[in-house]
């Protein structure tokens, strides 16, 4: 196993969310919302015009992209795509806020 692969696979069992049937590059972070005591959410609106909160957990995108983190201008996520040769490998991504 190439170095990098090791552990690297998306958890087929894991049951969708509804931002994993958009691809990520059509998913635009149009602000936050945070939450009494503290929780910090981004405002994700999808290409059918609905607006979703995710925080760090969630997933989006085609590729099993998982939210890392939230802030106030970001979103990190981390998608599983393969790697051309049966694995698979993290590629990051970020969705910046679109004013």
């Amino acid at each position: 196993v190439p170095e990098g692969r090791i552990g690297v696979m998306p958890d087929f069992d894991r049951t969708k969310e509804v931002l994993e049937d958009f691809s990520i590059d059509s998913l635009f972070m149009v602000g936050t919302l945070m939450r009494p005591g503290g929780s910090l959410y981004a405002l994700i609106k999808d290409p059918d015009g609905g607006l979703h909160r995710v925080a760090a957990g969630n997933y989006m995108g085609r590729n099993f992209g998982e939210v890392t983190g939230v802030n106030g201008i970001k979103v990190d996520v981390i998608e599983i795509v393969s790697d051309g040769q049966d694995g698979w490998i993290e590629r990051p991504r970020t969705i910046v806020i679109t004013e």
